[in-house]
């Protein structure tokens, strides 16, 4: 094994194999020195004897030279265009090239899923992983085109602001609603009750709203609750760090986001700035355009603290946002896992049970090294962007979303001076607008019933100038009573 001839060899294996096939060592030989294993060798010899590459445990690669890069081409060239092979398919390619022979007396060679994955694992270039689902209009944003004028952007504010990682904060909210499906269960087939459950309740929606920091920091935090007052059985999870909204609803609205940007995230992150010393330094807020933010009073107030709001580009929150990057799917993760649906359908054991989770997904979710990473893998530190561009299209092959029937505030500094006055002056017109629209609503609705009245008159007056004879021979002539006649003549009035 220590000739000059076979150290070029990195594997032992490999060295062992080619000693057995220049005829220096007997195959027999080489089993019997127990440090090979009789299909190693064998698979190892049989492999150089057919031309073929040593694997790294003695089994022959599928596909060597020339037609291993021609594999390699084609999935290149496929991943380019946007269609990325399966397995399965990878699979059928090597099976094609491998058999694509001038020869056609030449024996036909199957591919089999393990020698795929073994063509896979050799190559680093190559890897396999499961796509996102993603709806059209996040399909058509994940690109370079529409993306590289935010990160440049966000980059502008970096050289201009140098802002410190404790001042970078993102906020978002998330749905606390866990799935019910049913969980996997080690049965015995003698069990005839094992096959069949009961379904477990609807579980009740709310929302958990959340700001956190580069550096790795948590600001506090909220539930807004479905109920009109707060349940006891979500009493225990207070502390100075998470409060609990009844809210009616649920859902993050209006008022609830002025009220915790105002008295709680505003307030924070200013104590915070103080209590670092660094009272003089700009702080960047990352948020989405959801439509509870859609108040240019707010950021007039965080304006005069020197707060830079930047808004995401819509529905492009899935790459940029570090919330969604790493958070909130921790969060989610632990809730499904830890979770355990009541047997009651009552609504105090549906908030019991998901009081009981709460606070450990809350723990873990919002950890210093979760929170880090995810800042990291939305690229929103500075310079920081490369790598999530790079896996990104030049352009999307679907059409943009539609703009909606509101001011674009969408991807923008929100707190720019410039900006804040339009979408106050936009607000102005809007609601000058619907007060003309109002007055002309009212004119038109009283020159309706004025044409009503005036045609009711014009009728009642037709009806009055009917003689009695008249109506009396009318009558008669239907078959009425002379005295039944009388009564209804001097008892004829119109009403509408």
């Amino acid at each position: 094994m220590s000739s000059r001839k076979y150290r070029k060899y990195n594997s032992r294996l490999e060295r062992m194999a080619h000693i057995v096939v220049d005829g220096v060592v007997r195959i027999t030989d080489a089993i019997n020195s127990k440090e090979f294993s009789r299909t190693g060798i064998k698979n190892a010899v049989r492999a150089l004897r057919k031309g073929r590459l040593v694997g790294k445990i003695g089994r022959p690669t599928a596909v060597v030279g020339e037609k291993e890069q021609r594999v390699l081409d084609i999935i290149h060239i496929e991943a380019k265009s946007g269609t990325c092979l399966t397995l399965k398919k990878t699979r059928e390619l090597i099976e094609n090239i491998i058999n694509d022979n001038d020869d056609e007396d030449a024996p036909f060679t199957e591919v089999s899923m393990s020698a795929t994955y073994g063509f896979v694992k050799r190559h680093q270039e190559l890897k396999t992983g499961t796509p996102k689902n993603l709806d059209i209009n996040r399909l058509a944003v994940s690109c370079r085109s529409v993306l590289k004028p935010w990160y440049k952007t966000l980059d502008e504010l970096h050289e201009k602001y140098h802002y410190n990682p404790a001042l970078i904060i993102n906020i978002d909210e998330s749905s606390t609603r866990v799935p019910t499906d049913s969980k996997q269960l080690v049965v015995h087939t003698t069990d005839t009750k094992a096959g069949f459950t009961k379904e477990p309740p609807r579980m009740i929606n709310s929302t958990f709203v959340a700001a956190v920091a580069a550096d790795g920091y948590v600001f506090p935090s909220i539930i807004l609750w479905p109920s009109a007052k707060l349940p006891d059985e979500l009493k225990s999870l207070l502390s100075p760090t998470l409060e609990i909204w009844a809210n009616g609803s649920g859902w993050m609205d209006n008022e609830c986001f002025e009220r915790y940007a105002l008295t709680i995230l505003l307030p924070s992150i200013i104590e915070r700035r103080k209590r670092m010393s660094l009272e003089n330094e700009h702080i960047l807020l990352l948020l989405d355009s959801h439509a509870s933010r859609a108040d240019p009073s707010i950021w007039r107030e965080f304006q005069k603290q020197q707060v830079d709001v930047l808004t995401f580009v819509p529905h492009s929150t899935h790459l940029c946002q570090t919330l969604d990057r790493g958070v909130f799917a921790v969060f989610k993760s632990e809730l499904t896992n830890r979770f355990e649906a009541p047997s009651s359908s009552s609504s105090s054991s549906k908030r019991a049970a998901i009081s009981d989770v709460l606070p450990q997904a809350i723990h873990t979710a919002l950890s210093p090294s979760v929170i880090q990473k995810a800042f990291v893998c939305s690229g929103v530190l500075h310079n920081t962007s490369g790598p999530v561009l790079l896996k990104l299209p030049e352009s999307s092959i679907y059409p943009l979303p539609s703009r909606r029937n509101r001011f674009n505030f969408y991807g923008k500094v929100i707190t720019d001076e410039n900006l804040l006055e339009k979408w106050e002056n936009h607000l102005k017109m809007n609601i000058e607008r619907k007060n003309e629209m109002d007055e002309k609503e009212k004119d038109e609705v009283k020159t309706v019933v004025d044409e009503k009245k005036k045609i009711k008159r014009r009728f009642l007056h037709v009806k009055n100038d009917d003689s009695d004879e008249e109506k009396k021979d009318n009558a008669l002539n239907r078959g009425e009573g002379k005295r039944k006649v009388i009564r209804r003549i001097n008892s004829d009035f119109v009403f509408f």
